[in-house]
């Protein structure tokens, strides 16, 4: 039975994990966020989904780093390359 959650876990998170990496999108779900490149420079970074079901870009990650999205919890990180 716990092999069944766990499976069933991992099936939700791959689920829920945001791929589309275009910003402006329409169709996101609220609150989760992916990574994404900065429009205006082409930096790596993060985007967030709005209110209304829109990708807004959100942050550069900084210098000598990339974003690595973790679907365990949802969230992107900038790790060092």
């Amino acid at each position: 039975m716990k092999v069944f959650a766990v499976i069933i876990a991992l099936a939700a998170a791959a689920l829920a994990a945001p791929t589309e990496d275009s910003l402006g999108a329409p169709g996101c779900t609220p609150a989760t966020y992916a990574c994404a490149h900065n429009p205006k420079t082409g930096h790596e970074g993060w985007k967030v989904c709005d209110t209304q079901k829109v990708w807004q870009y959100a942050g550069d990650c900084p210098p000598k780093t990339k974003c690595m999205f973790l679907a365990a919890n949802g969230s992107p990180y900038c790790i060092p390359v």
